[in-house]
């Protein structure tokens, strides 16, 4: 039995459509993993550079950040983040533990209330762990991740 080559031509096609998507999947796993093993100051470098690439010619003084955003070059690159993606930063809780001050997501440690309207909380200031998620959730979400990925491996890192 012969087979036409144009069912060989499409079943190679086929293959490789399949084939090039389990590459890219793993690819995108590790890529979310890596992310997610950086340490701050390596996650604040590639998030400003992230930022810079996303908002270029970004006037962040218009957003008249406090006085407590500038204590750390990662602070005040997670502020950045919360005030342009607070929607990214609401699909998270905060593993911090910050739930008795009235905080309903991760948006809430860095502005009032979880909304970007001028109005700050400055408890991200002082917290390593909501700066770094803002910045892991933010580099993810440029890399293409799922909300469902990113909170399935936020779970995963912070075990809650």
């Amino acid at each position: 039995m012969k087979v036409p080559k144009i069912a060989i031509l499409i079943s190679a096609l086929v293959f490789s459509i399949l084939f090039h998507g389990i590459v890219f999947s793993a690819d995108h796993k590790k890529e979310l993993d890596e992310i997610g093993r950086m340490d701050l100051r390596q996650l604040t470098s590639k998030a400003k550079i992230t930022l810079d690439k996303r908002y270029p010619g970004e006037d962040w003084g218009k957003y008249k950040f406090p006085k407590y955003v500038y204590i750390h070059d990662s602070v005040q690159t997670a502020y950045k983040i919360a005030v342009n993606n607070p929607e990214l930063l609401a699909k998270f809780p905060c593993y911090c533990f910050c739930e008795p001050m009235g905080h309903k997501n991760l948006a809430y440690c860095f502005l009032k209330n979880g909304v970007a309207k001028g109005k700050f909380d400055d408890h991200a200031s002082t917290c390593n762990i909501c700066v770094v998620q803002a910045m892991v959730a933010f580099l993810w979400a440029e890399i293409g991740a799922t909300d469902a990925e990113m909170q399935e491996v936020m779970k995963e890192i912070y075990g809650k």
